[in-house]
């Protein structure tokens, strides 16, 4: 997992433009937007997070779907459709109009999570690309962690406040050397945004040297201050 500071001001303008359009809204906390799983998701999301839980995730093998089959947040998807007036114009602007800006395939995650939101351990196997992660963290009292998958380790990495942008290559579900387990916990407002460039089905395919590059034009691109 690697790390990127976001250097580019066009792109910090896009970014805190749909931040402060959504920050406006009244109502973001309502519960009626909630989607967690399983019954007692909301009180056990640091054991769901934990160094502990994802040997017990390990364990399942294959049977593992690569969604985070544990989780308490607020998909922005969930919240347009429910209040298609308010929430829609931000869905659409950082959902759709976003990877096109940055030049990625699509989105894959805008994600909204209240205090003690989380993700719990998955792998993304069930749709392997290349990833940008952006995520903005109210406090920096949030993490992300990750196993490395080669020394078995798993490392956490702390939010700074802002802005926090990583990118990772998350493999298909038969590239064992390439899954990358992770989960991420939040004590404060948190939203993640995660674009996709895709490789076909995998490092093989013959779509994943054009992938690549354009992954590495994108994060240099994120990178520079124009």
């Amino acid at each position: 997992m690697a790390e990127v500071t976001i250097q580019n001001e066009d792109l910090l303008l896009e970014l805190n433009g749909g931040l402060d359009a959504f920050m406006e809204i009244e109502g973001r906390n309502d519960s009626k937007y909630h989607v967690f799983e399983p019954d007692d998701a909301k009180e056990k999301g640091l054991y769901y997070t934990s160094d502990e839980y994802i040997e017990e995730k390990l364990k399942m093998g294959d049977k593992h779907s690569g969604y985070p089959e544990e989780h308490f947040s607020q998909p922005i998807g969930k919240m347009a459709r429910e209040d298609p007036d308010k929430w829609h114009p931000i869905m659409y602007k950082l959902k759709k109009e976003l990877p096109a800006f940055i030049g990625a395939h699509s989105n894959a995650l805008f994600n909204y999570y209240p205090s003690k939101g989380y993700v719990g351990w998955h792998t993304n196997w069930n749709a392997n690309a290349y990833q940008i992660l952006f995520s903005w963290s109210e406090t920096g009292e949030s993490w992300f962690k990750y196993r490395d998958p080669e020394t078995k380790e798993v490392v956490t990495v702390q939010d700074k406040p802002g802005w926090n942008c990583r990118h990772y290559y998350f493999g298909h579900k038969s590239e064992r050397d390439h899954h990358c387990w992770h989960a991420m916990y939040t004590e404060c407002e948190r939203i993640t945004l995660a674009f996709k460039v895709v490789n076909g089905k995998g490092l093989n395919d013959p779509m994943n040297p054009m992938a690549e590059r354009l992954r590495n034009d994108i994060i240099e691109d994120i990178s520079e201050n124009f």
